[in-house]
């Protein structure tokens, strides 16, 4: 494959070297499995470079790189290719990521549970808020990159992003009191030291 402009193609080069683990992460959360993640992240990285061009130099490959991933991931669930029995696994998508953390055993339990729960509560999300709480939430993106990503408006975005996070915290709402019990010991807990629980 030959790229068709050499800055376009040193800012695609910088965009995988710095977001290749937000790719698959994403195609993750949209796919649930790994190697249907890992097919539609090579999939989309084949088609970009052959549509390389001069005027997505700079800050607007990113984005445009996440909204070819993101169609072809939606072509494979489409084509019926997702795997329905393999739940997303936050565990293989840390691992794959190269991330790592050390905490006490108790911590790592709480922030375990809380992270389980919600990777069912985002599943639970219709596909299309599943998305943009990945992109805005998980990898950062601000509201002008998830819609240039998504090619949708700002409002839809931002409408989206805000029924995903009050269907969340009611979904977690249960969990999040019972692991402020847990820890405090106290039933009347409020749970405010979850904040230092990265999940």
């Amino acid at each position: 494959m030959v790229g068709s402009n050499t800055e376009a193609e040193a800012a695609f080069r910088s965009v995988i070297a710095t977001d290749l683990d937000a790719l698959y992460r994403t195609a993750m959360r949209i796919l649930r499995d790994p190697s249907e993640a890992e097919d539609a992240v090579q999939e989309a990285l084949d088609k970009a470079w052959r549509k390389l061009g001069p005027d997505l130099a700079g800050t607007r490959v990113k984005p445009w790189l996440f909204r070819i991933l993101i169609n072809v991931c939606l072509d494979h669930l489409r084509r019926g290719k997702r795997n329905q029995t393999v739940p997303f696994d936050p565990d293989a998508a840390d691992h794959h990521a190269g991330g790592s953390d050390i905490r006490p055993p108790d911590d790592l339990l709480n922030a375990k549970q809380i992270g389980q729960a919600i990777e069912a509560e985002i599943g639970r999300l219709a596909a299309d808020h599943r998305t943009v709480v990945q992109l805005v939430i998980v990898e950062g993106f601000s509201y002008e990159e998830t819609a240039a990503a998504l090619d949708l408006p700002i409002g839809t975005v931002r409408s989206r992003l805000s029924r995903a996070r009050a269907q969340l915290k009611e979904g977690l709402a249960p969990t999040l009191a019972d692991a402020g019990q847990q820890a405090s010991g106290d039933p009347g807990a409020d749970g405010s030291h979850l904040r230092l629980v990265r999940p």
